[in-house]
C-alpha cells in the first residue's frame, strides 16, 4: 500500500524507473551483438580466428561463464569456465573454418538476452554447407556473458528469457 502512495505522488518515478529498465535491456542486446560480432571477426583465416579466439571470448565473458548445449543435442553438456568454452568454440572453427552465427532477432528481459540466431558455414574438408538456426538465451552479469544456453525450439527459449512472440 505505501508503494502506490509514493507513485501517486511521484507518478514521473515509474516511468523513469521503466525507462532505465529499457535502457539496461538495450545495453545487454548491444553487448550480446557485439560478442557475436567479435566471434564472427574474421580478418585472417582460420589460424587467426583460433589464435584470437580467447582475447576476443575474454572481452565479453565472464571467466565462470558457462555454456549449456541443448537437451535434445546428442553431445549435450554444460562447458563451465571461459577455457572450457573456448575449447568448445575452437572444435566449431576447426570443423566449420568459415563458421559464421548471425543474429536474426534479438530481445531482452533484464538480464536475460534471447538472440535466434542462423549458424553457417562449410565443413573443413568436405566443403559441405551447414545452415542452421536455434535460440540462445544469454545471461549478463556486470555487462558480460555469465550463461549461455542453446534452444532448438524459440518458444521454449522465449519462455527462458522471460519473453513472448
Amino acid at each position: 500500500m505505501e508503494a502506490v502512495a509514493l507513485a501517486a505522488r511521484n507518478p514521473g518515478r515509474d516511468t523513469a524507473r521503466a525507462m532505465s529498465q529499457e535502457n539496461v535491456e538495450q545495453e545487454n542486446v548491444r553487448v550480446v551483438l557485439e560478442g557475436f560480432a567479435r566471434f564472427n571477426a574474421d580478418e585472417g583465416g582460420l589460424e587467426w580466428r583460433l589464435r584470437t579466439l580467447p582475447e576476443a571470448l575474454a572481452t565479453f565473458s565472464q571467466p565462470d561463464w558457462e555454456y549449456h548445449t541443448d537437451s535434445r543435442d546428442p553431445d549435450t553438456t554444460i562447458h563451465r569456465g571461459i577455457d572450457a568454452v573456448t575449447r568448445h568454440f575452437a572444435n566449431w572453427l576447426e570443423a566449420y573454418p568459415d563458421l559464421k552465427t548471425e543474429p536474426v532477432e534479438a530481445k531482452a528481459s533484464g538480464d536475460k538476452v534471447f538472440v535466434w540466431l542462423r549458424f553457417s558455414g562449410h565443413g573443413a574438408g568436405s566443403e559441405v554447407p551447414i545452415e542452421m538456426e536455434l535460440a540462445h538465451v544469454i545471461t549478463l552479469r556486470d555487462g558480460k556473458w555469465a550463461r549461455t544456453v542453446e534452444y532448438a525450439d524459440k518458444a521454449q527459449a522465449l519462455e527462458a528469457a522471460g519473453l513472448s512472440e
